[in-house]
Order: structure tokens, then C-alpha cells, then sequence
């Protein structure tokens, strides 16, 4: 009798302690120690997470999936597509800090008008930006015409003033080169001019026995991007693995198509997403969101002229001309290449340009994705259709992006993660978990620029 309880006694334990080890008790356990798998992946130990997952895949498997989904119609994700191609950067941490530095601009204009200069050696030029100038610069003057060597006679060339200090205001003091003289012959008057006047930033002029001249540096701007995480997970129960069905429908198929569909969720939030930070109301854990690089381009353009007769914009030769003009012009507008991603209307609506000036590549190829190419003289523009305009009701808008200065981060680069549910007793699935915590950002604002067709007057 006792013999016979206390073998029921040591069954129960044993049994307590097989459920507890494979998961009876409902929580999801593995097997210990990270198992090949013969159909790819690997078995891991303790809860299911992703850093766990990750750190059992190594970077070869990780490269290969990879390259994998960039096959995985490229077109509809052309964004991600481009990123995935290019040499992505990684990241230690959820919040993304990058830096962003432009050039003095050369070009500015008076604010106020200038009275023609009777007494002193300077005078103080009111303009839109002071911190543009320096000590020693010059700077030409639109539309005034400056004097002869005799100092009496107007020339056909522009005034040109050069700077010798700032005033009290910030505003730059300057002193005409070829300006007019005064009776005695002394002094160098600066004419008249007008509010609005538009001046050109010229390089140095320092004296003669000056060995060094006012410093300047570019200090860069920092700018945040916060990573996301990105994931999705299929499944496939057993029984589903072995009913025959008309056509044919495995696991490899349901992964394929989750992963365009997490592609699709993904370039949608790159495009669109707004940058933020909240607590999950339930779990009450830290939600992280990624901005969109829409927000970010530095230039808004109308394209084309609304016709009445047709009910469209229309975009002719000089129009294209003035876009491409706008795009490739400036101070900090970086490459020779840009890329245009267009919604329906607005590809329509370059599709039907007639030109002779513009030369018109049927096809270029490039990070597997085909463009249509239009080579101005400005500089040559990569258009594609971009389906996710038309899908969130912007088919007349379009992106124009600078590939060079597209960057992505990856806090956790794309990671295929099994899950061993079956023995854990949790469900009699096959599943996976594919993750990717990202973000892409814009550097240069003024390199790129948001584009929207014309509308009705």
C-alpha cells in the first residue's frame, strides 16, 4: 500500500514536470538551445521574442532574405526597394539623431532702399539675411550700374560694394568699388537703390597686409528620426498543411505575401507616417513612430496650367523647363539626378508631354525598379508610377527625391524568426515572425521637393 502510493506520488511529479517543460501551463517554451531547422530557421530556447530570434540568425541568413524580398514585386515599393539596395546604416537605438549642414546662400535683397551715400567712408546695406555676409566679401548689385575709373562717368558694368564690418543692427557696412566720387576725388559714394534689389555674395577682397580675415563656419543642424517596429507573423495549421486544395497554397506562399503586405504597410509610413512617441494603453509600454519623408522635402512646386477645355493640368515645355529649373537650381539642391515618384494623374500628366527639346528615354533600369527618364538640360529626372499616391487620394501629387541623400537605419535588420508553437502545446501551427525596425530620412531638405498638379482657377 504505501509502495503504491508513493509510485502514484512520483508519477504525478513527473508528470508536473514534463508539462512544466513543454508548456503546458500555457506559456510558450522551446526546446533548450538554438536547433537548426531542416527547412530553414532555427529552434529557440526560452519566450518567444524577437531579440532572441534575432541573435540566433546569422547575417549571411539575414543578407539572403534580404535580397529575397527586394524580388517581391519591387515596383509597388519603390522606396523600400531603393533603401534595401543601397548600403543601409545601423543604429543602437530607437531614436535616430543626424546631422544636416547647407552653404551660406549667395543671393539675397534689400529690405529697405538705400539713399544715395553724401558723407562717410561706409554705409550701413539693410538686407533679408545679414548672417550670409562677412568681413572682406563682395557683393554685386542687380541692375545698378556702377561709375568709371574717373568716378563721374556711369558704367555699363554693375555696382560692386565690398564689406568692412557689421553695424549695431547685424546688417552688413559696406563701401562702393566702383562708385561715384566726390568733387575732391576722395571719396567712393554709393548711388541709389532700390528696396527689393536684389545682391549676389561675391568672394573676398582682404587687404594688402592682412595674414588672416573674419572666421567662418557651418555649424550642422540636428535633426531626430525616431525607428519602428515593424512585424507580422503567419501561420499554418497542420491540418491545413495536409488538406488537398484546388490550388496550390503552402506556407512559402503565405510568407511571400506577408511579406509584400508588411512591405506596403512599411513604404506607406516612410511616405506618410508622422514622427511621435506614446504608451500603448494596455500594455503600457512605449509605442515608437517613424515620420514620413514627404514632411520633410524642403520645396513645395505647382506643376502644369489648368485647361478648361480638357479639365486638366497640362504640362508643356516651358513648364517642364521652369520644374526642372526649380529642381536642379540654388544653393544646396545636391546631384544631377533626381527621382520622381508620381501618382496616376500627375504621371499622366508628364506622359503626355509633346517635346522636342526634352530628350525622352523610353526605359532606364535601376535598383531592379524601370523609370521613364527625362534628360533637361537642368539635369535628369527618373519618373515612376507610385501606387500609394492614388491609395491615400493623391494621384495629382508626386515626390521628387534625391537618391544620395535618402538614408535608412536599421535598429533590427529584417529577421525571419520560427516559432515553435507545436511542442509548446500553444497551437498546432507552423509559424514565423518576420520584424524590421527602421526608419528613413531626408537629408538636405532643398535637394528634394513635394510636387502638385495645377487645379482649376
Amino acid at each position: 500500500m504505501k509502495r503504491s502510493f508513493l509510485f502514484k506520488v512520483t508519477g504525478a511529479m513527473l508528470l508536473m514536470l514534463v508539462a512544466f517543460l513543454t508548456g503546458a501551463s500555457g506559456s510558450v517554451l522551446f526546446a533548450e538551445g538554438a536547433v537548426d531547422l531542416p527547412d530553414a530557421g532555427k529552434t529557440i530556447p526560452g519566450a518567444a521574442t524577437i531579440t532572441d530570434g534575432k541573435e540566433a540568425v546569422d547575417e549571411l541568413y539575414t543578407q539572403e532574405i534580404d535580397k529575397r524580398i527586394t524580388k517581391i514585386r519591387p515596383m509597388a515599393t519603390p522606396i523600400d526597394q531603393i533603401t534595401r539596395h543601397a548600403k543601409a546604416m545601423s543604429t543602437k537605438s530607437m531614436e535616430v539623431k543626424y546631422y544636416t549642414v547647407g552653404t551660406r546662400p549667395i543671393k539675397g535683397k534689400l529690405t529697405a532702399a538705400f539713399t544715395a551715400q553724401t558723407t562717410g567712408n561706409t554705409a550701413e546695406l539693410v538686407v533679408n539675411d545679414p548672417d550670409m555676409f562677412s568681413e572682406a566679401d563682395t557683393i554685386r548689385v542687380i541692375g545698378v550700374m556702377g561709375y568709371k575709373d574717373d568716378g563721374a562717368t556711369q558704367d555699363t558694368k554693375e555696382l560692386v560694394l565690398c564689406v568692412s564690418g557689421a553695424a549695431a543692427s547685424g546688417n552688413p557696412l559696406v563701401y562702393a568699388v566702383n562708385g561715384k566720387k566726390d568733387g575732391n576725388g576722395n571719396n567712393i559714394w554709393i548711388p541709389a537703390i532700390e528696396n527689393g534689389t536684389v545682391i549676389i555674395r561675391m568672394g573676398k577682397a582682404c587687404a594688402e597686409l592682412d595674414a588672416q580675415t573674419s572666421s567662418f563656419s557651418n555649424i550642422p543642424t540636428p535633426e531626430v528620426q525616431y525607428c519602428q517596429n515593424f512585424m507580422t507573423q503567419v501561420e499554418q495549421s497542420t491540418l491545413d498543411k495536409l488538406q488537398s486544395k484546388e490550388v496550390e497554397w503552402n506556407f512559402s506562399d503565405l510568407e511571400e505575401d506577408s511579406i509584400f503586405d508588411m512591405r506596403m504597410g512599411m513604404e506607406n509610413t516612410f511616405l506618410f507616417g508622422v514622427r511621435g512617441k506614446a504608451k500603448h494603453p494596455v500594455k503600457k509600454q512605449s509605442v515608437w513612430f517613424t515620420g514620413g519623408i514627404w514632411w520633410m522635402a524642403g520645396k513645395d512646386i505647382i506643376v502644369g496650367d489648368w485647361n478648361d477645355a480638357t479639365s486638366e493640368a497640362e504640362i508643356t515645355d516651358n513648364e517642364l523647363v521652369d520644374i526642372t529649373k526649380d529642381l536642379f537650381t540654388g544653393v544646396g539642391v545636391g546631384n544631377k539626378r533626381k527621382i520622381l515618384f508620381a501618382g496616376s494623374d500627375m504621371l499622366a500628366a508628364f506622359s503626355k508631354i509633346k517635346s522636342d527639346k526634352f530628350r525622352l528615354k523610353e526605359s532606364v533600369e535601376n535598383w531592379s525598379l524601370k523609370f521613364k527618364s527625362f534628360d533637361t538640360d537642368f539635369g535628369e529626372i527618373l519618373v515612376i508610377h507610385h501606387e500609394l499616391f492614388d491609395q491615400n487620394g493623391m494621384s495629382d501629387c508626386g515626390l521628387v527625391l534625391d537618391p544620395q541623400f535618402l538614408t535608412k537605419r536599421t535598429f533590427v535588420s529584417w529577421s525571419r524568426n520560427i516559432l515553435d508553437l507545436k511542442s509548446s502545446g500553444v497551437r498546432n501551427t507552423d509559424a514565423i515572425v518576420l520584424q524590421e525596425i527602421s526608419c528613413v530620412y531626408l537629408r538636405y531638405a532643398k535637394a528634394h521637393a513635394r510636387l502638385k498638379l495645377a487645379k482649376a482657377a
